[in-house]
């Protein structure tokens, strides 16, 4: 009986640092030394019976299982991984209840772990008149499969060796069986990791047939020549193939209050979004909109510049390009996005609101992948390949955008182009590597030139708004025995070129993070970050008549900002989580210094746990209180025009937050949290209201046309910068299942409130949506079909009346979203077509009283990987 128990090289231990097993059974500390983590090892030699009576079959029948073998070595759960099939699976599930074993170590010490064990049942071999009908034997040598009686085995004189590779994708198999039979012999054995099988057969035609959960069925025949080697690649494919598809490892630790982690389809398939990762946080809870199409997003009643956007923790100034279009890094670098709609760790320092922030991951030291995109909006295509001579892998993408086409066939007075870049190379090992790290983006939007003729039915367009930034980020990881160091500069240039002003800034980034692992229960983080911008003025794209943004706020020359942090992560008991921090930031504009101190704290605490080991699957209190800064910064992010002069004073909020987390089933949880947000003061507000129903609109960016030039620029300024006290407070929901198999999605609701103090009295913020809810479901269908769709609701804004200031709402509106993919599959390649339509019913959105918006944003596309 072959066990992926009783092989160490193939026990597939999941290690709390999501470390993979050497060949000796270990996964190996960093710095290569002794393993942290040593597997199981079965105690006596593992026994599951052929269930009685079980139907004929001709073809090994694999059950996958995962248990959970506890620090005394007994089994303590067993989940069936793969499709019923009675009463194979339940004859396994019966009998790994009855192992015993060795328990694993982690870093000397016993420990919980999760293994993978597959078990094959083999057909019946033909009768063999000379035996006794009832009596039966294992059959094969290596064990891992059992099957009725079967005769003595022949001469093994020749060796079938190779890989299981995945059809398309190329990916190694692990979790199969390779089974060889002849007309009255069979043997079976599984891969290691890398998909790699060796097998001692007799000479002759062989008939080899592969079975692995989530693949179809193999078979194929080889002729054996005794006395020589065969070398064999098979390609397996899958049931279903997903190019989204992300392998975790390890069990996830909860250690904050308000994150929302998103992986794998939950980012690159949500329709609506085009495949864009960080598209998907405007279904999340807590998050509304100015307009659907627009790409700020409203977090928790704050405004659009109070919220960051991160990538690996370094701020992007141009995060989405325009008129809907894409993030600006390709989807391919995102392994996941960490959405804290509050409550955000002392790590994230500046934002008084959300953090959005894109994590990307190393390249493998032997990665392979041609991959492009092609569809109505946008052309791009990513290339990566190992470097020998170097020791890395380099990765090179880019990627240009034609929304203009679309955009012509609803006007000729305006058209959009962008581009994107990103350079990378990853050396090393995790804790003992580099990264190199070059990206950038830009937009132009042109409209109609000043000197057109008015009746010129195609006027001539130009220029009149330029985004752009460009980003180098170097990093160094080291890490030894219980220290863990990055060291991390990051060099770039901003740009921001309209028709009355033209920014440009440059800007260098240094930063040192420590974490020493004192003990199992004790964690501590530290942190050093500078910052040196340096800003100039150029010739606006205009005549430069009008007044410019900087020539109404003022405009910093040179920024200088230092900052420290602190951290704990302390678990007392297993029920307790502790996580206390405080960060410490300094500003210098040449004119205006100041300083900030931001204490902060979550707690967790495990209420229930169907298991020890598996914090996902416990109930979890939790709460957080903390206090956060940020410079003040333009009502929306303009690379550029990140923060305006200090003399206008810090942001600060005061964040509160409880809530509980609540297994419901396999995959499905609860999150359930309420939360309170006190804004004082907060500057740069984005308004658009007017504040009496017989004057114009007289929001922030909008000055009163009927004053003198002077008068209204300082009627912007004053709006702009009069300080103001605001809060926010709601309840947040989230039901999800998660994208592992089958049917994946969540639904999210939100209760909330938004307010700003206005003459002694609160009154609802321009913003303000009180009832939030996003439904969003994927499901993988036969051959090779997924079928995703998205509801969308958002009550409506607040408006202006006769009654007073906000004293009335817009309509609420719907919105459904709808994605198909049809994939096709070849050895080496993979075809994804896909059709994404936003709004497929083509309902209004009243964008103002009276004003409706209707609008369908279709797009068709083909995406391939070789």
């Amino acid at each position: 009986m072959a066990l992926l128990l009783l092989a160490p090289g193939l026990a597939r231990a999941q290690s709390p640092d999501g470390g993979v097993p050497t060949p000796d059974g270990g996964v190996p500390t960093p710095d290569g030394g002794v393993p942290e983590l040593v597997p199981p090892r079965a105690i006596v030699e593992p026994v599951v019976p052929y269930p009685e009576g079980a139907p004929a079959h001709s073809t090994p029948i694999v059950v996958q299982v995962k248990l959970l073998v506890g620090v005394d070595g007994t089994v303590q759960k067993v989940e069936l991984m793969s499709a019923p099939q009675p009463p194979f699976d339940g004859a396994v599930m019966t009998a790994v209840l009855q192992f015993r074993f060795q328990p694993a170590l982690y870093r000397g010490k016993p420990a919980p772990v999760a293994i993978t064990f597959t078990h094959s049942f083999l057909p019946p071999a033909p009768p063999d008149p000379t035996l006794d009908p009832d009596a039966g034997v294992p059959v094969g040598p290596d064990g891992g499969a059992s099957g009725p009686a079967a005769p003595s085995g022949p001469r093994l004189d020749s060796v079938l060796r190779g890989r299981l590779l995945e059809m398309g994708t190329r990916g190694s198999v692990a979790n199969a069986t390779i089974t060889a039979q002849t007309d009255d012999w069979a043997t079976s054995v599984d891969p290691d990791d890398s998909g790699a099988f060796r097998l001692a057969l007799p000479s002759g035609l062989v008939r080899i047939t592969i079975q692995a959960p989530g693949y179809l069925p193999f078979a194929q025949k080889e002729r054996m020549v005794s006395r020589q080697e065969l070398v064999v690649t098979y390609l397996v494919e899958r049931g279903s193939y997903d190019p989204y598809r992300t392998v975790v490892r390890v069990e996830a630790r909860r250690e904050e209050v308000s994150r929302v982690t998103l992986r794998g389809p939950e980012i690159k398939q949500v329709p609506g979004t085009f495949g864009d990762p960080f598209r998907v946080v405007q279904a999340l809870p807590g998050v509304s909109s100015i307009v659907s199409l627009l790409p700020f997003p409203i977090v928790r009643g704050a405004s659009p510049s109070s919220t960051g956007f991160l990538l690996d923790g370094t701020r992007v100034p141009l995060l989405y390009h325009l008129l809907s279009g894409p993030s600006v890094i390709h989807p391919e670098f995102i392994d996941e996005i960490q959405f804290y709609p509050g409550g955000a760790p002392v790590p994230y320092g500046g934002y008084v609101g959300g953090i959005i922030d894109g994590r990307t991951r190393r390249a493998r030291a032997d990665e392979k992948l041609l991959d492009f995109d092609a569809n109505l909006l946008l052309s791009g295509g990513l290339v990566r390949r190992p470097i020998k001579a170097l020791g890395a892998t380099f990765t090179a993408s880019g990627r240009y955008g034609y929304p203009g086409l679309l955009l012509s066939l609803a006007t000729n007075e305006a058209s959009l182009q962008y581009w994107d870049y990103q350079l990378r190379l990853d050396g090393g090992t995790p804790r003992k590597g580099w990264t190199v790290f070059a990206y950038g983006a830009r937009d132009q939007l042109d409209t109609v030139a000043p000197d057109a003729d008015p009746a010129d039915p195609t006027p001539p367009l130009e220029p009149s708004l330029i985004l752009g930034f460009h980003r180098l980020d170097t990093r160094i990881h080291r890490g030894s025995g219980k220290w863990d160091a990055l060291y991390r500069l990051v060099l770039g240039q901003d740009r921001t070129l309209s028709g009355d002003s033209n920014v440009t800034m440059w800007l260098v980034e240094p930063s040192t993070s420590v974490r020493y692992l004192a003990s199992k229960q004790l964690a501590l983080s530290f942190g050093v970050e500078g910052a040196y911008h340096d800003t100039t003025l150029g010739t606006p794209l205009g005549s430069g008549d009008g007044a410019s943004l900087s020539d109404t706020v003022g405009n910093i020359e040179t920024l200088y900002s230092g900052g420290a942090l602190t951290e704990a992560l302390w678990r007392p008991n297993p029920r307790w989580l502790l996580r206390p921090g405080v960060r410490v930031d300094v500003m210098n504009d040449g004119e205006t210094t100041t300083s900030s101190v931001d204490p902060r704290l979550t707690a967790r605490y495990r209420l229930t746990a169907r298991t020890p080991a598996q914090e996902s699957q416990a109930t979890w209190l939790k709460g957080g209180l903390g206090i956060y800064h940020q410079p003040p910064r333009f009502v929306v992010p303009l690379p550029g025009l990140d923060t305006m002069p200090l003399k206008y004073g810090l942001l600060k909020s005061i964040q509160a937050s409880v809530g509980a987390e609540v297994p419901l089933a396999s995959r499905l949880g609860l999150t359930v949290e309420g939360y309170y947000n006190h804004m004082d003061p907060t500057i740069f507000d984005l308004s658009i209201n007017q504040e009496d129903i017989n004057r114009e609109a007289n929001g922030s960016l909008i000055p009163d046309p009927t004053m003198p030039p002077e008068t209204r620029q300082q009627d912007v300024l004053d709006r702009l910068t009069e300080p103001q006290t605001g809060r926010s407070y709601g309840l947040e929901m989230l039901l999800r299942r998660e994208a592992r198999s089958g049917l994946y999605g969540w639904l999210s609701y939100t209760l909330s409130r938004s307010e700003r103090k206005r003459d002694g009295a609160w009154v609802p913020y321009d913003f303000d949506r009180t009832h939030l809810l996003n439904l969003v479901a994927g499901l993988p269908l036969p051959r090779n079909w997924d079928l995703g769709a998205r509801l969308q609701y958002q009550s409506g804004k607040p408006v202006t009346t006769t009654s007073g200031y906000n004293t009335a709402r817009t309509d609420g509106y719907v919105r459904i979203d709808l994605r198909v993919d049809k994939r096709a599959v070849w050895n080496s390649w993979l075809l994804d077509f896909y059709v994404d339509i936003i709004n497929v019913a083509l309902l209004p959105e009243e964008v103002s009283p009276g004003n409706n918006l209707r609008f369908v944003l279709p797009t068709i596309g083909v995406r391939g990987r070789f």
